[in-house]
């Protein structure tokens, strides 16, 4: 998978000026030329965030008067200036590890990107050891194999491997914050917690929302020690030095540059409320509707507290909020990978290891639901890997539901996949009513959760993620061999372009109906490529060649134009 992406034109993805990629490389970029204090406002300023900002500031004329009459630097937006205000100014924009570690190694090897896909194998490779531990230590020998072999094959996971965004660490620290917990509750040992504690410190500048796992290991310990107070104090204490000690470098950073002592991440608010008000669309994509989060976030300067009681204030009922949270439960449980910076279908069509590793949410899913239905025999054993996935659950109810997000919570359900998928070829050990129980059991996993759901499944294909690889991977290339009289390299360049097709373009044929609307755009949108390989042909003197190719965009058009009047029918 990395050599593929790193020799290929999927190693450009990250460039994309509006993906939070290229935030990560361009803030590792800042902070490696020297401001490692992160001293000057550093916020992205994409098109939402300038349909949120119009909106306000054309409702609101006196806040538009107040920033240009208080902004020396006409050169930046009253819109900018806006944002950064909601965003709380020098308050770091996401938790800052991955942003430093990123800039660690440009600063020590001149390229981020590489070396950071590099560690991420690497902790690829340890999220896989610790997963066989954790599963060994639940479930025994034969179900950590089973659990090793699953998440070699899961793809889902792989993919966020090559890809500048932090969510090969979060499935990383998932899982060590686990383990060390386990050591910890096992051990009743004060250096075991206090290990637990810097690594729940090292998550939460990831993350913050490990910040919540720190909560729930204070709970899991007092109810282990509830009977020796004293020596529960110990371990909390321990616990929550360990934490801070990790924390102490960003606080006395926020009080240099004069950002809130404790904070962290200035993303929440404007996330909450886009998922969360009335009406929202923001459920496993972003589309959040500007006018009533921009109001919210006028009112509430950004404040995540007020943004919370806000936004839920916009409902009507609480049977309204609910309703939204079960929407939200539904997509977690669709296995389909929601889309945002990046496209688990888009790279699998250009990468032959994400072919091979097949396995995704609606497998691991459906096993995983069940396991944890056969491991509630081993609660007791399992509590601190329960309170990791009931964690990630939550986060996602209380955000938005994507793929991405997911991705921990599929590592953290594969010991129990695995559990499910041994437990239901035991025959021999159990009774005849106990393993037509567990079959029954995974038969109704699979049916409510996958098979029910692939009968809905539409294409997660997307023509943007096809044009912004071209444009960052072959467009100058394309255009400066043609400018320069090239043609044969435009040609070749151009050609390479149009391998990336999916194969239903590639094998599409005159009269063929076509029922996905993605599917369609895809089609179109490689139509005008093929009519552009036409004129590269026609340009270097070569009719015939022209001709071909735009027989094929007449063919392509055909088919979408036929298949938009049958969608519409």
């Amino acid at each position: 998978m990395l050599q593929t992406v790193s020799s290929g034109p999927l190693y450009h993805m990250y460039k994309w000026p509006a993906s939070d990629n290229h935030f990560f490389d361009e803030w590792a970029r800042t902070l490696a030329a020297g401001d490692w204090l992160n001293r000057q406002p550093l916020h992205p300023y994409h098109r939402w965030h300038d349909e949120f900002a119009t909106y306000y500031l054309n409702r609101h004329p006196e806040k538009k008067a107040s920033i240009e009459f208080g902004t020396a630097n006409q050169a930046i937006a009253p819109g900018e200036v806006l944002w950064k205000e909601w965003y709380g100014g020098n308050i770091y924009h996401q938790e800052p590890l991955y942003a430093y570690i990123l800039a660690l190694f440009y600063a020590l090897t001149g390229n981020g990107v590489f070396p950071m896909m590099l560690a991420q194998g690497l902790l690829g490779v340890l999220s896989g050891v610790l997963i066989w531990v954790l599963t060994r230590k639940y479930f025994g020998d034969l179900t950590a194999l089973v659990a090793g072999l699953l998440y070699l094959f899961c793809g889902i996971i792989l993919f966020q491997e090559a890809l500048i965004l932090r969510t090969a660490w979060s499935v990383f620290f998932a899982l060590l914050t686990v383990w060390t917990l386990e050591k910890a509750l096992e051990s009743r040992k004060g250096p075991a917690y206090l290990v637990c504690g810097m690594c729940l410190g090292l998550a939460y500048l990831l993350q913050a929302v490990f910040s919540i796992y720190m909560l729930g290991a204070l709970c899991l310990g007092f109810i282990r020690e509830r009977t020796h107070p004293g020596l529960f104090a110990r371990h909390a204490a321990l616990l929550l030095l360990g934490f801070v000690a990790v924390n102490v470098p960003v606080i006395m950073r926020n009080a240099v540059v004069g950002a809130p002592l404790l904070s962290i991440s200035s993303v929440g608010a404007v996330t909450f409320v886009s998922g969360n008000v009335y009406g929202t669309k923001t459920i496993s994509n972003w589309a959040p509707d500007a006018g009533k989060c921009a109001e919210i976030m006028g009112k509430t300067e950004g404040n995540f507290g007020a943004v919370i009681v806000e936004t839920v204030g916009t409902h009507p009922s609480a049977a309204s909020y609910g309703k939204l949270l079960w929407s939200k439960l539904q997509r977690v449980l669709d296995g389909l990978e929601w889309p945002n910076n990046e496209n688990y279908y888009f790279y699998r069509q250009l990468a032959p290891a994400l072919r091979w590793t097949f396995l995704d949410f609606y497998w691991i899913g459906w096993a995983g639901v069940a396991g944890i239905i056969f491991s509630l025999y081993y609660r007791r054993k399992t509590q601190a890997i329960y309170l990791a996935m009931l964690i990630q659950v939550a986060i996602m109810l209380g955000f938005y539901v994507l793929g991405r997000f997911r991705t921990p919570l599929v590592a953290l359900m594969i010991p129990f996949a695995a559990c499910a998928l041994v437990e239901c070829t035991r025959w021999s050990r159990t009774g005849r009513m106990e393993a037509v129980g567990k079959w029954a059991t995974a038969a109704l996993c699979f049916y409510f959760l996958s098979y029910s759901y692939r009968q809905h499944a539409v294409s997660m294909l997307d023509p943007t993620d096809f044009n912004v690889m071209y444009e960052l991977a072959y467009y100058d290339r394309i255009k400066n061999n043609a400018d320069a009289g090239h043609w044969r390299e435009a040609i070749a360049c151009h050609e390479a372009f149009l391998d990336t097709q999916p194969e239903f373009v590639k094998n599409a044929k005159a009269g063929q109906m076509l029922r996905d609307a993605q599917q369609i755009n895809v089609l179109d949108f490689f139509a005008e490529h093929y009519k552009m390989q036409s004129y590269l042909y026609a340009d270097s003197g070569n009719p015939s060649m022209a001709a071909k190719y735009m027989v094929k965009h007449d063919a392509l058009k055909q088919i979408a134009q036929n298949s938009r009047k049958r969608l519409t029918q």
